[in-house]
């Protein structure tokens, strides 16, 4: 039964029909085509195909594509490459600023493990020293504790400081212990103030330091507010000379007291901060 009518199909469709094209008024015979029914599918199939290929090929080789519904047109294309350009560009300077501050956090917060033993100011070495360091078949040497960090001198910076905390001051700067700031215990107000206009690069807490303030300021000086009771900025915040950042406090493992730690940088080399305010 089966093959009885799969035998009916085939028959259908290879059945031959003739197509008979005619002159209009004398029906003169113009042309005569023979197909079957399959063979007229597959034509009309054939030319389907190739119609949608020829749109297809219109709409994106020729302007027949901003014709479209929902197709940008080229001004839009040119600003969504522009703004794929700066999109990149943006992405590449966060990641370089974000490595930046980084770098600024590990300093500060003393997060890199040293070797200390084996720690060399590269200003302090000549061509010759330096060439013998990386050298691989020479031994290092170590190297005295106290001469690790140069202070800058007074005449490096100018700018007027604000004083971030009116005090007494406790604890005082020390290169030798590598102690870069200076701790303060306040004598009436309690407000902690930014030295210079800046920008808050750090705001936030570490167990070592408890609530800690870090602003960016111009020619590379950064300020350094740590063991804060609570900070009154956050990260990216444009601050003024003298606007209240924080309050001063006792947090953090790293102090044996209310205070306020105080620290002053100038391209990545610590300042001692009496040297520039009067408190």
């Amino acid at each position: 039964m089966a093959e009885k009518k799969k035998h009916k199909l085939w028959a259908w469709l290879t059945r031959p029909y003739q197509l008979v094209i005619y002159r209009d008024g004398n029906f003169e015979v113009l042309k005569k085509i023979h197909m079957n029914k399959m063979a007229f599918s597959l034509v009309i199939v054939a030319m389907f195909v190739i119609f949608f290929a020829i749109i297809s090929l219109l709409v994106v080789y020729t302007p027949l594509k901003y014709l479209v519904p929902g197709y940008p047109d080229r001004q839009t294309l040119e600003l969504i490459y522009k703004n794929a350009e700066r999109v990149d560009s943006l992405s590449a300077e966060l990641d370089a600023r974000e490595e930046y501050l980084n770098m600024i956090r590990d300093i500060i917060f003393s997060e890199v493990p040293v070797d200390a033993d084996f720690v060399v100011p590269v200003g302090n070495l000549t061509e010759e020293q330096i060439r013998e360091f990386n050298d691989p078949t020479k031994p290092r040497q170590r190297y005295d504790d106290s001469e690790n960090v140069n202070v800058v001198s007074k005449n490096d910076i100018v700018p007027s400081l604000f004083v971030p905390m009116r005090g007494v001051i406790t604890n005082g700067f020390d290169k030798v212990h590598r102690h870069f700031g200076i701790d303060i215990a306040p004598t009436a107000d309690v407000a902690v103030f930014a030295v210079l206009p800046g920008i808050v690069i750090e705001s936030n807490y570490t167990i070592e330091n408890g609530y800690s303030v870090i602003l960016q300021h111009a020619n590379g000086i950064l300020s350094v507010y740590k063991h804060c009771e609570q900070p009154a900025v956050v990260e990216g915040q444009k601050v003024r000379q003298g606007e209240q950042i924080a309050v001063y406090g006792n947090s953090g493992e790293n102090t044996s007291g209310p205070h306020l730690h105080f620290e002053l940088w100038l391209n990545g080399e610590p300042l001692n901060p009496t040297e520039y305010i009067e408190f």
